[in-house]
């Protein structure tokens, strides 16, 4: 007993207390773990152990259960005398009286404090990489020898959808890791990650795929290691994933971008091969057959190769044109105008130009126009038409055989366009990458047919800023249609009325075989819309009618066509028919040549393709067409010609070949000419002698040409009008010539109509009166009251009110219009059809018509006067004393001065008019020292003379 009892003292803490908790013996391993003597826990109530993992109540629980005889075992944690915390396992036994009543109770408790410490440090271990693997943004699970779930993190069962709850009874690859890429079944046999781990090792991968609980199948990237136990066997395996379906899309993004940027490179190095080929063939053409021009005596031989020449200089022009269009597209620098026009502007166009080109490839080129071609509509006619020579020429080029057709139709409002070809077509799988820069649907092409790739890409830009959408339907041997709709390009003002029929008669239309149906199909439509009666018969299907008002025959380029109607014409088949024209693929010349000039006698050759000024103009001549040309109006070649024989011009550049062009340019046209190469130089003419204009190049060596204008302008007070001409066509470029003085910036290469036509509407100096009223030309009488309608002070302001009121711009105006077209003054006429698209107070507006004007006034002024100068003045005595008395007069600023000058112009004979005429605007800006000067000069030579 004593032995249990020191063993008991030893290694157990012994507390016995009694009914109401007074502690009544402690042994001496309770003193040492609570920190109390024996003195002090004897007889103190048990509470002083400070037990804090059972709560009073529950502890008061416990001792009545005691001392009713029940038996109780838990843990006790207690705090030690000094505060520390000490743990025991407790079984608490009731020791009951003699008389069977429980009088004390008996705790017998062993220390565990050791235990718990290890316990909670062990807690904490986990708690800490618990704290890990939540954190992480991966996920992370464990799974055991079978492959059962054991283990989730949170960021795991979020990206699977499942709580370790749902998975644990489930293996962990049937439930997530079932399926591969594609969908298809991935057998754990097959588990890459399971092989792996079968042989110890760990697997890392970015190509596996998991499935979450809603059955979304998405990439990851994982890390699995296998768990072994002491023994080295393997227990199961823990595997780190991340979803990885953003980085994905973003690899499947780059590549893409990776395979567009090598598509582009390749088709920027098929480009480079294709311009190469493009510039070389012209190149090719201008050197050699230069040389040969050069070689050949023969005049004939001469002209032929020249005009080849030509030809291929235009076609490289077009060439360069083509990258420049593409250059300012890409980088948005193309402005768009917002202007009136009709159709009738685009239509003619467009005949001219591919007429030629679609009779040496034998091809019908058809307009099928289904709207008044006097239509008003609003926009930019200019971009409209370089989408429409852009599709035609392509049309044309890639058809061997067939036809082209160009459609147009009203839409809402808008207008569809759509160029159609019976062409080598497109297949499907080139048709998504036609319109790329660069490109053209297949290499192939390029070197059969030619071109650059750009042409479309441009079309498509173009469009798209106008609102427009560039559609294509083609298949590969079948052809191609290109259409894009251009929206609210109609005007709701302005509307043509219904046509009046132009002629009573029915016309009929007969086409020999199916070539021409599509032709006589657009006749038909054409003339539907003029309010014309028509009826369209095929040859081969029916007998011809008996009679017809009016007739019409379509003959295509086959030579058995012509047979057959030739055969019948003088067979008599047309004699009831009225024969009037014959609408033909073939020139006037060739049609004549087929049936001989006898049978064309009384007929008219309509070619392809009809617009409608040519086919009025054949069946009613009486009509009044859209079409007007004045061959001998004011802004004509013929009057211009006149206006500026003897004028002096300074001609600055430093290219030589340039500089020997505009100089023929300008001698052609009667005009004086001196030429130098640099800005030094042309400071130093101007200083040394008057000019009636500069044509300045812009980009001159050393001083260059927007110096030079500058010092002219600034410094020296030049008020001759300075013209500049240079390659750049930036609006940087174009400003920066206006800022320096200039009063035009022209592009090179420049045409001579350019060149002239720029130089005679800023050359001339207005009159304030207009003495000479001609009385015998009908022409010269219209341009004298025009004058003197609108040079008054009170019609001009008029005039600028009601371009400042865009309310009255249709009813003030247009007698203006009318007047202005009647005798032929277009910049006057291009001016006023802006008018429309000008808001009430548009500065720019009212300062481009107010230009217009004046420029027109001063071509009259100076048209009537060289009219009036008598031809054989050269030989009349110069009229000294008129001269003289010129000079007083503005020596001594004299309001008469202006009126003795013109009347002294008008008298002087021919070859003195050039230096009269430079006095003349000289003094009309109030420079009358200059003008002394000049005259002064003049009066000195002819001293000399004599």
């Amino acid at each position: 007993m004593l032995v249990q009892r020191e063993a008991m003292d030893n290694h157990g803490i012994v507390v016995t207390v009694n009914v109401d908790g007074t502690i009544l013996t402690v042994n001496d391993k309770c003193c040492a773990l609570s920190g109390y003597s024996r003195e002090e826990l004897i007889g103190n109530h048990i509470k002083i152990f400070n037990v804090w993992n059972i709560t009073k109540e529950r502890q008061k629980e416990i001792l009545k259960g005691a001392f009713s005889g029940e038996v109780w075992h838990g843990e006790l944690h207690s705090r030690s005398k000094a505060g520390e915390a000490w743990y025991v396992s407790s079984t608490s036994v009731p020791i009951f009286s003699p008389a069977g009543r429980v009088n004390k109770i008996v705790f017998i408790c062993t220390d565990i404090t050791e235990q718990k410490r290890l316990e909670q440090k062990s807690a904490a271990k986990k708690r800490f990489y618990q704290s890990i693997t939540n954190s992480i943004g991966e996920g992370v699970y464990a799974v055991d020898a079978n492959g059962k779930t054991q283990f989730l993190n949170p960021e795991a069962s979020r990206l699977l959808g499942w709580s370790l709850d749902e998975l644990a009874s489930h293996r962990f690859h049937d439930a997530v890791h079932y399926q591969k890429e594609d969908g298809s079944l991935l057998k754990r046999e097959a588990c890459p990650v399971n092989l792996s781990i079968r042989q110890g090792q760990p697997y890392s991968s970015d190509g596996d795929y998991f499935t979450d609980k809603q059955g979304r199948l998405f990439p990851i990237s994982i890390v699995a290691v296998p768990l072994k136990n002491n023994h080295g066997d393997i227990e199961g395996h823990v595997g780190v994933f991340k979803d990885i379906s953003d980085r994905k899309r973003a690899e499947n993004r780059l590549k893409r971008v990776y395979e567009d940027a090598k598509k582009v490179s390749n088709a920027k190095s098929d480009f480079l091969a294709t311009m190469s080929h493009e510039i070389r063939t012209p190149m090719n053409a201008i050197i050699g057959l230069s040389h040969l021009a050069l070689e050949t005596e023969s005049q004939e031989q001469k002209q032929n190769y020249l005009e080849k020449v030509q030809g291929s200089a235009t076609s490289l022009l077009g060439l360069i044109n083509n990258i420049l269009d593409f250059s300012k597209v890409e980088n948005e620098e193309i402005t768009l105008t917002h202007e009136p026009f009709t159709l009738h502007q685009i239509i003619e166009k467009l005949a001219q130009i591919f007429q030629h080109k679609a009779r040496q490839k034998r091809l019908k080129l058809i307009f099928d126009i289904r709207l008044s071609l006097a239509t008003p509509c609003i926009g930019d006619k200019n971009k409209i038409y370089q989408v429409l020579v852009n599709l035609i020429g392509n049309a044309l080029k890639f058809t061997d055989k067939g036809f082209v057709k160009l459609f147009v139709k009203e839409k809402d409002n808008g207008i569809t366009f759509c160029v159609s070809d019976t062409g080598i077509g497109i297949s499907d799988e080139h048709k998504e990458k036609l319109f790329n820069a660069f490109v053209q649907a297949d290499p192939s092409i390029s070197r059969k047919y030619g071109g650059t790739g750009l042409g479309l890409s441009i079309c498509k830009r173009l469009v798209e800023r106008m609102n427009g959408k560039l559609n294509l339907v083609s298949s590969s041997g079948e052809g191609s249609a290109f259409s894009f709709t251009l929206p609210a390009l109609i005007q709701p003002e302005g509307r043509p009325k219904e046509a009046v029929s132009i002629t009573s008669d029915p016309l009929l239309c007969v086409s020999l075989n199916e070539d021409m149906h599509s032709v006589c199909d657009a006749l038909g439509h054409t003339f539907s819309r003029l309010n014309i009666g028509f009826t369209h018969h095929k040859w081969k299907e029916a007998p011809l009618p008996t009679f017809s008002a009016k007739t019409l025959i379509a003959l295509s380029d086959n030579p058995s066509d012509w047979d057959t109607f030739y055969e019948q014409l003088h067979a008599g088949a047309f004699n009831s028919l009225n024969l009037a024209a014959i609408v033909t693929p073939l020139n006037t010349e060739e049609a004549v040549h087929r049936i001989g000039e006898a049978s064309c006698d009384k007929l008219h050759i309509i070619e392809l393709p009809i617009t409608e000024h040519t086919l009025l103009a054949a069946l009613v001549p009486n009509a009044n067409t859209t079409a007007k040309t004045q061959v001998t109006g004011l802004e004509s070649k013929k009057w211009r010609h006149k206006r500026l024989r003897n004028k002096h011009i300074l001609l600055v550049d430093d290219d030589s070949i340039s500089l020997e062009i505009a100089q023929q340019i300008l001698l052609d046209s009667g005009i004086e000419v001196t030429t130098v190469a640099d800005g030094e130089q042309a400071l130093a003419a101007c200083k040394k002698q008057p000019f009636d204009a500069l044509l300045l190049d812009c980009l001159l060596p050393g001083i260059s040409g927007f110096d030079v204008a500058e010092k002219l302008t600034s410094e020296l007070a030049w008020q001759t009008p300075i013209i500049g001409i240079s390659a750049d066509a930036t609006q940087v470029n174009i400003k920066r010539a206006i800022s320096a003085g200039m009063c035009a910036h022209l592009l090179k290469p420049a045409s001579a109509e350019e060149i002239l036509h720029t130089i005679d509407i800023h050359i001339h100096r207005g009159y304030k009166t207009l003495n000479v009223v001609p009385t015998d030309d009908t022409f010269l009488q219209s341009l004298h009251q025009f004058y003197v309608r609108y040079s008054n002070a009170n019609t001009l302001t008029q005039l600028i009110n009601a371009i400042s009121n865009s309310a009255d711009i249709s009813t003030k105006l247009r007698q203006l219009e009318t007047d202005a077209s009647a005798i032929g003054a277009t910049t006057l006429c291009h001016s006023l059809t802006k008018l429309n698209a000008v808001k009430a107070g548009d500065i720019k507006g009212i300062s481009d018509v107010s230009f217009a004007i004046d420029i027109t006034l001063k071509l009259i002024a100076h048209t009537i006067n060289l009219a009036f100068k008598p031809e054989n003045s050269t030989h009349t005595k110069f009229p000294l004393n008129q001269l003289i008395k010129a000079i007083d007069s503005l020596t001594a600023y004299d309001a008469e001065a202006l009126a003795l000058l013109d009347n002294l112009y008008r008298a002087a004979p021919r070859e003195y008019l050039h230096r009269l005429d430079r006095a003349r605007q000289t003094a009309s800006t109030y420079d009358y020292d200059s003008a002394v000067q000049e005259l002064v000069s003049l009066k000195e030579s002819l001293t000399n003379d004599e």
